[in-house]
């Protein structure tokens, strides 16, 4: 029985079934409050369209795409001030086709585990020589490892921490994601590594976390003055979607993320906000954006202006992401978390199940990017790795 409810999920009729429901499954809670949240703004605006124009353009979608366009409300296409035609309009991929449809197709699911857990992550980054921030050591299974999987005592991790001249130490879960569960230590004048929560970095604390679940626990590193110019609170990643297609490796797509209001990190799901860049140039969109709506000129807190600003360093991060990602064969598309600093750009994760949103909120859609040239391709081949 088992079997057969698997293999019918993932047949076209299947998922067909499953879009049904989408995005109200239990399994998607991030999608489903992103969706609660656009449908709050689309009752609440003044400047929609007519109702006709509405629902015409969502049928157009809907026709091309064979899903409901829930992003359409995500995205604020809605809105008057986004006249769109109708070609640009179906190049905005449903959320349901990307996650359940094009991903899975693309994705080897054996492979999950590289970047599903970071301890394992970062152990083949090592093997494979891909700059990363440096590890300082590994909780695992309530044990404290070393970077060479050595245990380490209670007493030589307490040394460390003592002698240690770093200016942050960044503790993460092992399965994190979206900047959750990040715990972020400064180094005081006293010595100690503290929290913005006054938690302290010590024994007992390891001792506590270390029985919950898995963490990777590293050296904080110091940004490139330019990109911290934009707002130096946080590290600002830029996540690059990298299309390896049996060995021809090529940038799809890239955004910066950037924190805000004093927060530490830049996720969007965090606060954060996103804006494009250009992969030919490293040239920044005109405006950055939230998941909440909202547009900005300039960076709300530092008020850095994006308009025409060019990251100066851009073909050496190009350079680095096109050597990285040829080295990571397993997936076909790979989102690539990178981190600038004065010596150069560096992994901070990857993820095989990248969100996409971001990268149309911020910009136009990415069907044809993609090449998505016939999307009833993938209804009748769900899960199916080219």
């Amino acid at each position: 029985m088992t079997k057969f409810i698997k293999k019918f999920q993932a047949s076209e009729s299947g998922m067909r079934m499953i879009e049904m429901f989408y995005p109200t499954k239990k399994n998607d809670p991030e999608h489903r409050a992103l969706f609660s949240r656009a449908m709050n703004r689309y009752k609440n605006c003044t400047q929609k369209k007519n109702i006709s124009q509405i629902k015409r353009e969502i049928q157009v979608c809907k026709k091309h795409w064979k899903c409901y366009p829930h992003h359409y409300f995500m995205y604020d296409l809605y809105r008057r001030d986004m006249q769109l035609t109708d070609d640009q309009l179906k190049d905005y991929i449903p959320h349901f086709y990307w996650y359940y449809l094009f991903l899975p197709h693309h994705r080897s699911s054996k492979f999950k585990i590289l970047t599903s857990n970071k301890i394992i992550t970062d152990q083949i980054f090592r093997s494979l020589k891909i700059p990363q921030p440096e590890t300082l050591f590994y909780i695992l299974n309530g044990q404290i490892y070393s970077p060479e999987m050595v245990i380490l005592t209670s007493d030589r991790i307490e040394k460390l921490l003592n002698t240690a001249t770093l200016e942050k130490i960044f503790v993460k879960p092992a399965h994190g994601s979206g900047g959750y569960g990040i715990h972020i230590f400064h180094k005081t004048e006293k010595g100690h590594y503290v929290t913005q929560q006054n938690v302290i970095l010590n024994r007992d604390f390891l001792n506590i976390i270390k029985n919950k679940q898995d963490y990777i626990v590293q050296r904080g590193i110091k940004q490139d003055p330019e990109i911290s110019e934009m707002y130096p609170g946080s590290i600002n990643t830029m996540r690059i979607i990298v299309e390896n297609n049996r060995g021809i490796v090529r940038i799809v797509c890239a955004v910066i993320r950037i924190g805000r209001g004093q927060s530490e990190v830049d996720n969007a799901s965090s606060g954060g906000i996103f804006l494009t860049i250009d992969i030919n140039n490293g040239k920044l969109g005109d405006y950055a954006v939230s998941y909440n709506g909202e547009r900005f000129e300039e960076h709300p807190d530092t008020h850095f202006i994006f308009k025409n600003f060019e990251i100066s360093r851009w073909n050496e991060i190009t350079r680095f992401i096109l050597e990285a990602g040829g080295k990571m064969p397993f997936f076909t598309y790979l989102g690539w978390d990178i981190a600038m600093t004065a010596d150069g750009p560096l992994v901070i994760e990857i993820n095989s199940n990248p969100a996409h949103d971001i990268m149309e909120i911020s910009s136009m859609g990415l069907g044809k990017a993609f090449h998505i040239e016939d999307p009833d391709y993938y209804w009748k081949n769900p899960g199916k790795r080219i």
